[in-house]
C-alpha cells in the first residue's frame, strides 16, 4: 500500500484562474507602455516640428541680415527693406495675447519649397531657400511637420514664414507658423511657441 506525503500536490503547471490573472497583469502592463509610448512619439515629433520652425527662422534671420535689408536693385528687381505685401491676415492672436495683423510671406509643404510673387521680396526669398539648401523651387523635397495630430486648431500640414505688423502695418518681427491643408496658419512655433506644441 502507498503512502501518500501530506501537504504536497500531486498536478504539476499551472491552473487556469493562475493564467487567467498572469494574462490580466500583462494586458493591463501593455496598455500603461502603449500609452507612455504614444505620448513619448507624439512628443518627439513636436519637438522634430520645433527644431525645422528654428532652422526655418535662422535662414530668415540670415537672409533679412545678408540680403532684405539691402535696398537697391537685385536683378533689375527693385528691393525695399520694408516692403509689405498684400496677403495680410488680421486678427492672429495666439492663447492669452493681444490680437495682431500678420503678413504671409511664404507658406511650403509636401514637395513646395518656399516661394513668394512679391518682386521686392525676391531676393531675400533666393537667400532663404539657399540657407535652407532648396536653391531651386520644387527641386528638393521639403520637410512637412512630423506632427499629424488635431491638437485643438487642425492638423499641420506645411510650414509658414509670417511677419508681425504692428498697428501701423509696420513689420515688427519674423514668425514660423505651421499651417493647415487649407494653408491657413494654426500654431506658431518660433519664436514663443504656442502652448499645444510645448
Amino acid at each position: 500500500m502507498k503512502k501518500r506525503r501530506l501537504g504536497l500536490r500531486n498536478d504539476k503547471g499551472f491552473s487556469l484562474v493562475e493564467l487567467i490573472i498572469v494574462i490580466a497583469i500583462m494586458a493591463i502592463l501593455a496598455a500603461v507602455i502603449s500609452v507612455a509610448i504614444i505620448r513619448y512619439i507624439d512628443k518627439s515629433r513636436k519637438s522634430s516640428d520645433l527644431e525645422t520652425a528654428k532652422t526655418i527662422y535662422d535662414a530668415v534671420s540670415y537672409a533679412y541680415a545678408e540680403g532684405y535689408s539691402y535696398e537697391g536693385q537685385e536683378s533689375g528687381v527693385d528691393q525695399d527693406a520694408d516692403v509689405v505685401g498684400t496677403d495680410v491676415l488680421s486678427g492672429i492672436s495666439v492663447g492669452s495675447e493681444p490680437a495682431y495683423n500678420m503678413e504671409v510671406i511664404s507658406k511650403a509643404s509636401g514637395t513646395a519649397t518656399f516661394t513668394n510673387t512679391v518682386a521686392a521680396q525676391q531676393h531675400f526669398m533666393s537667400l532663404v531657400r539657399k540657407s535652407l539648401g532648396k536653391e531651386n523651387a520644387g527641386s528638393k523635397e521639403f520637410s512637412d511637420p512630423k506632427c499629424k495630430k488635431d491638437l485643438g486648431n487642425g492638423t499641420p500640414a506645411g510650414f509658414m514664414i509670417g511677419r508681425q505688423l504692428d498697428s501701423g502695418g509696420t513689420p515688427v518681427r519674423f514668425e514660423i507658423w505651421v499651417i493647415n491643408s487649407s494653408g491657413a496658419p494654426i500654431y506658431r512655433l518660433y519664436p514663443d511657441c504656442c502652448k499645444e506644441y510645448k
